[in-house]
């Protein structure tokens, strides 16, 4: 099949559930040469992975990357910091087709890994949606766990911190996210002492995050400074937690060295994480969908004294929308908001004059009143058709600019309609 082909084909396969003797059958046997580090969380793993990956690559280490997301699967897979090459991945989608249907997390991690396998690399980042697929990967020294909050889906914290401590094994090293919850840390190391895994945290206290008004970045962790492209505290989190990484890997024989950790760090361009694609007139795309990077988010625009913006919202689900709109005008999460009392909702001071909503995919008429009514709570809200509706009405009333937030299908989408505006 052609490339375009193996993306249509990845992308329209179902989610599901994948046995981890179903995953390793559809592995080729080159795979069991490569070292994978697994990274699962709530998030966060995106940028971390990426992070990761570009550290590898100014080592010189012939390394991979995946990570999940929206965009056409030859897009998101990475050999030594360039897109996999097409040959190969449509090759390893015409193998796929012809075994067991696998479920669309599972078949992306399985094309990705025949991937790397067959361009032999050493080492290979892996973002899991899932980490239950990680007792697949066949070695995995180094693993890490990031934030881990509510996901809009009803689940407890604890209960998404036991899913994501399923990426741990014996003998390796997880590297966990600076200031994870107490609950969260507290599963975790239960389940690192179960497993015979090193847990490893960075200290906050070792962190130093430095930020302007024009959203420049810059970061120092246990000596470590360099510029970032990520704007955000959580984005200090997750470069410290790629210096952990990289430090745990040279604990396991790679060899890193301090240079190659800061090249990589200040490498990594920006492509989905609080992104600033314009300063006059400010526009602002941020792939946030939990009420954690709801939260991170707000603290970064009220950080640069933005005001007087619009916001577009493009969530792909009605479960969590209030959590994540309670983020977005506090600037804090559920957790935060449990012990902040004084805060009350529709009375913070945030950047937004104007919340244009778009109704999730599949949405009928009484989701939409009701997404409405719970925006309302929260900010002056109204509810648009289509991403291209509300652009269209953020451009014309906005005294200062627009933000575009709630997933990545929407943030890409709007992208797209602003470069060409």
């Amino acid at each position: 099949m052609t490339i375009e082909q193996a993306n249509q084909y990845f992308a329209a396969l179902p989610d599901g559930f994948a046995s981890t003797e179903q995953l390793r059958a559809a592995f080729t046997a080159p795979v069991q040469k490569v070292q994978f580090v697994g990274v699962a969380g709530t998030a966060g793993k995106t940028v971390t992975a990426r992070l990761l990956a570009a550290i590898l690559h100014a080592q010189g280490i012939h390394a991979g990357l995946y990570h999940a997301g929206c965009r056409p699967l030859s897009e998101r897979i990475c050999i030594d910091d360039a897109p996999v090459d097409e040959g190969l991945l449509a090759l390893t989608a015409d193998t796929l087709s012809a075994a067991e249907a696998l479920p669309q997390d599972a078949a992306e991690l399985a094309a990705a890994a025949n991937c790397f396998g067959a361009a032999g690399c050493t080492l290979a980042v892996v973002e899991l949606p899932d980490a239950g697929l990680a007792e697949a990967l066949p070695g995995m020294p180094v693993c890490a766990v990031t934030s881990v909050g509510p996901d809009g889906v009803s689940r407890s914290v604890e209960r998404l911190a036991a899913l994501a401590a399923g990426v741990m094994r014996k003998e390796s090293i997880c590297v966990t996210a600076p200031e994870q919850p107490k609950s969260v840390l507290s599963e975790l190391i239960v389940a690192a002492g179960k497993c015979g895994c090193e847990l490893v945290v960075p200290d906050p206290e070792d962190i130093t995050f430095l930020e302007a008004e024009k959203f420049a970045s810059k970061v120092d962790y246990g000596g470590y400074t360099v510029p970032l492209a990520f704007l955000g505290r959580h984005a200090a989190g997750s470069a410290a937690m790629a210096v952990e990484l990289s430090l745990a890997l040279c604990r396991k024989g790679f060899d890193i060295t301090d240079d190659a950790i800061l090249e990589g760090l200040a490498a990594v361009e920006n492509r989905s994480s609080i992104r600033v694609i314009s300063q006059r007139p400010l526009i602002i795309l941020d792939a946030c969908r939990t009420p954690q990077q709801a939260a991170a988010l707000l603290r970064v625009l009220n950080m640069a004294k933005v005001r007087h913006m619009s916001a577009i919202i493009g969530l792909a689900e009605e479960e969590g929308a209030e959590a994540f709109f309670s983020a977005l005008e506090t600037g804090l999460t559920p957790e935060e908001q449990k012990k902040d009392k004084s805060t009350m909702p529709g009375m913070s001071e945030n950047p937004f004059d104007k919340v244009y909503l778009v109704t999730p995919a599949g949405g009928d008429d009484e989701m939409t009143a009701r997404l409405t009514e719970k925006a309302k709570y929260h900010f002056d809200a109204e509810m648009c058709t289509s991403i291209a509706e509300a652009v269209e009405l953020a451009h014309a009333n906005t005294r200062r600019g627009l933000l575009v937030c709630g997933g990545e299908a929407a943030a890409l989408e709007a992208a797209e309609l602003l470069v060409n505006s």
